[in-house]
C-alpha cells in the first residue's frame, strides 16, 4: 500500500474500516463488537466511533504484536463486558466486502460445528517450489483459500487462547484449534470477500462496490 494504512484508506468515498464495521453493526446476529486496533490508531478509532455513532462497539482495545495476541486481548475484553456470550466472530478489518449473507451462513454452520471458517475453493494451479524449481503440483480439488469471518464457540476459543499452544505462532484461530485437535469446518465465503493488502486490491474493491453484487 506504499506506506498507507489499509484500514484508514478511503474506499469508494468511505474509510475501509468503517465499511467493515457497518456490516456487523447492521447484522441482527451481532450484539456486541470489540474493536482491536493499534496503539497508533487508538485515538483515531475512538473519534471514528464517536462520529459514526455505532451502538454495538462496547470497547476499543489496543492489540498486541501478533494477530493471535490481538485476538486474545479482544476475547478477554469480551469476556469481561459480555460474560454471557456464547458465540464469537473474528474478522479482519481489511475485509470490507463481507456481506450479511456470509455472516448468516457462518452462523448456521457454527451452531453444529462449533468452529468454522469462511473459505473459497482455490481456482489456480498451486505448485511447491524448492530452490527455484517445482517439486510438486498440489491437488487443487483439496485446496481452499481461507477468509474471515471465523466463528467459534466463545468458551472453546477463549480456553484455546489460554493453552501453551497459543504461545506458538499461528496464522489464525482455525490453526490454533487444529493444533489442539479440535476440528474446524469450512463454510462458503465469497471471491469478492477480499482482504485489502495492496493498491491493486483497493482498486478491485472499489470496482466491486461500484458495479458488482458481492
Amino acid at each position: 500500500m506504499h506506506g498507507r494504512d489499509t484500514l484508514w484508506t478511503p474506499l469508494a468515498g468511505r474509510i475501509t474500516l468503517a465499511r467493515t464495521i457497518d456490516v456487523f453493526e447492521a447484522s441482527p446476529l451481532v450484539e456486541t463488537i470489540i474493536l482491536v486496533t493499534s496503539a497508533e490508531r487508538h485515538t483515531d478509532a475512538q473519534a471514528l466511533c464517536k462520529f459514526e455513532r455505532w451502538r454495538k462497539i462496547v470497547s476499543i482495545v489496543i492489540g498486541g504484536p501478533r494477530r493471535q495476541d490481538s485476538v486474545h486481548i479482544g476475547l478477554t475484553a469480551l469476556a469481561q463486558l459480555a460474560p454471557l456470550c456464547h458465540w464469537v466472530m473474528i474478522h479482519d478489518g481489511a475485509r470490507p466486502l463481507v456481506t450479511s449473507s456470509i455472516l448468516e451462513v457462518g452462523w448456521q454452520a457454527v451452531q453444529t460445528q462449533h468452529a468454522v471458517t469462511a473459505a473459497v475453493p482455490v481456482k489456480e494451479t498451486i505448485k511447491l517450489e524448492q530452490e527455484g524449481k517445482i517439486i510438486a503440483t498440489l491437488d487443487r480439488s483439496l485446496l481452499w483459500t481461507v477468509q474471515t469471518p471465523q466463528l467459534f464457540s466463545f468458551s472453546l476459543l477463549l480456553s484455546a487462547h489460554h493453552t501453551p499452544q497459543a504461545q506458538e505462532d499461528v496464522v489464525d484461530d482455525a490453526m490454533l484449534l487444529q493444533r489442539l485437535g479440535h476440528p474446524v469446518s469450512i463454510f462458503p465465503g465469497s471471491y469478492s470477500n477480499i482482504k485489502i493488502t495492496t493498491a491493486g486490491d483497493l482498486l478491485l474493491a472499489e470496482e466491486l462496490l461500484q458495479g458488482c453484487t458481492v
